[in-house]
């Protein structure tokens, strides 16, 4: 697979002319890997705590990784493995901390904390809901990760102070699961960001399956457009009749994150990761 390169030259200017806009910048966006578990392919990060570099993802994503285990990185185009030591935090908090053996992405300040994030205001997750998504690529080798903003909606403390689930309103796909949930600080001059949460999910509902007529557009009637009962499919009227007694699962819209927390305390726990250099550079 091949992919083109994109200069942070480029990112850097963009970023210039959107300022006012709160783009995402370069401490997160060469952060963000697209990793492969057993299971589940999705989205993963790093952040630097107390000069030391630590994978953070989903605890879902990990399902059925031993303590020691072997999960793949794509860079280049192609799967890498990477050993790495698997740290939980404790159920319901879906948050795993992954120690690789050595430093993985460049270390640009990304402080890990909610603190400032209020309710009302933006946030942006960046991931793979579809795998790399796109064909460009940073310095690094690694995707560079689709970006989606977001409100936060609530927060909502767990049960024994365990920790807290922050909610946004924005659309989250399958593949973002594992994404960094990111703010600008605006009690900072510039574009300080922070990482306030690991998205993990959406909130969902069920809707009932309904039985469908195809109709010309000739047949459309008053009632139907009240109603709203008429939908379109593959270039196709159909006209939504008697629920057939089955359900799918439907996406709310609502997303739903960890505050991370749970995950630096754990760190704090297990200070093991491999520590950084202002020197880094990829192999």
């Amino acid at each position: 697979m091949k992919m083109s390169l994109i200069p942070l030259a480029i990112v850097a200017a963009f970023s210039c002319l959107v300022a006012c806009q709160g783009q995402i910048t370069s401490n997160v966006l060469e952060r963000v890997l697209l990793i492969r578990g057993p299971v589940f392919t999705g989205t993963a990060f790093t952040i630097d705590v107390e000069g030391r570099q630590y994978l953070v993802t989903a605890k879902h994503m990990v399902a059925g990784l031993k303590g020691e285990d072997t999960i793949h990185i794509l860079r280049d185009g192609e799967w890498s493995p990477l050993r790495v030591t698997v740290l939980r935090c404790d159920d319901p908090i879906d948050i795993a901390v992954l120690v690789p053996p050595s430093q993985l992405t460049v270390d640009y300040p990304l402080e890990p904390t909610s603190g400032g994030l209020a309710v009302g205001g933006d946030a942006f997750f960046v991931g793979f809901p579809a795998g790399p998504g796109t064909s460009v690529i940073l310095h690094s080798g690694y995707p560079l990760g689709l970006a989606k903003k977001a409100t936060v909606s609530a927060f909502d403390p767990l049960p024994d102070h365990k920790g807290m689930r922050i909610v946004l309103d924005g659309y989250n796909n399958p593949g973002f699961s594992g994404s960094p949930v990111v703010f600008r600080d605006l009690s900072q001059s510039g574009l300080v960001y922070k990482v306030a949460a690991v998205l993990v999910g959406f909130k969902p509902e069920g809707g009932p399956v309904r039985k469908a007529q195809e109709i010309r557009p000739e047949q459309l009637t008053p009632e139907d457009r009240a109603q709203s009962r008429i939908v379109e499919y593959q270039g196709r009227l159909l006209r939504l009749g008697e629920e057939t007694g089955n359900f799918v699962r439907l996406n709310t819209g609502i997303a739903i994150s960890y505050d991370i927390r749970p995950a630096v305390v754990l760190i704090h726990q297990h200070p093991i990761g491999p520590k950084v250099s202002d020197n880094f550079e990829m192999k």
